[in-house]
């Protein structure tokens, strides 16, 4: 699967969050069916996101950079959550 091409159109087609607040708070409600977090993630931040109960998260292996350029945005992303994964494969990712 190429990972890249998985998450523009992710971005493109499905229901997504961008960072560590929104991915807390759709952990809390519920909603996020996966979080992708950036290797350079602050390790704070993803331990409190991996230690949510039930809650998929996937290491992606850039930088938040790098998480940010594969989503086809200008800036970087720490913390990617998915709400739902459109026309995407992302979700065979776990």
């Amino acid at each position: 699967m190429d990972i890249t091409r998985e998450l523009r159109n992710l971005v493109s087609t499905g229901e997504v969050d961008f960072g560590f607040k929104e991915a807390v708070k759709a952990a809390k409600a519920k909603k996020a069916k996966l979080v992708i977090i950036s290797k350079n993630c602050a390790k704070d931040q993803s331990a409190k996101i991996r230690a949510v109960d039930g809650l998929k998260t996937f290491d992606f292996e850039g930088t938040n950079f790098d998480l940010g350029a594969a989503c086809g945005k200008p800036f970087a992303i720490s913390m990617l959550t998915v709400k739902a994964a459109g026309d995407s494969k992302i979700l065979d990712l776990i």
